[in-house]
């Protein structure tokens, strides 16, 4: 009987750390993500790669290359920054997502889990 509590005990404590650093984990890259959009954005800036004028030619049917003029190279320039900045909107919803979705799972998890060992602590 007393291995069965044993087991029973450190099972209820490992799933409670275990989400305890989850919900840690969450938290700070919660604040970490808060911080590179609101405090410091800059950092969360990437460098911008400028492609060459050869990097928008391309070959037309008979193998030549064709390559936009600098008003049309310009344009083409906004559209990347346009996408890389739109990726990197992408990519904080998914860090959100992310986040969230650990605390909303972990935290009921931890939460039930420490109040049986609460409970079964005070009748011990």
């Amino acid at each position: 009987m007393e291995t069965k509590n044993i087991i029973r005990n450190v099972y209820l404590y490992l799933v409670s750390a275990v989400t305890l650093f989850m919900l840690m984990f969450a938290f700070v890259s919660l604040v970490n993500l808060g911080l590179r959009t609101w405090v410091f954005p800059m950092a969360d800036e990437t460098s911008y790669y400028i492609k060459q004028p050869a990097e928008y030619c391309i070959p037309d049917k008979d193998g030549k290359q064709t390559c936009p003029s600098a008003e049309e190279r310009a344009k083409l320039e906004a559209q990347d920054k346009e996408r890389q900045s739109e990726e990197q909107k992408r990519q904080r919803q998914r860090e959100l997502v992310q986040n969230f979705s650990m605390i909303i799972v972990a935290g009921p998890l931890f939460v039930y889990h420490w109040l049986v060992i609460k409970k079964d602590r005070k009748e011990a």
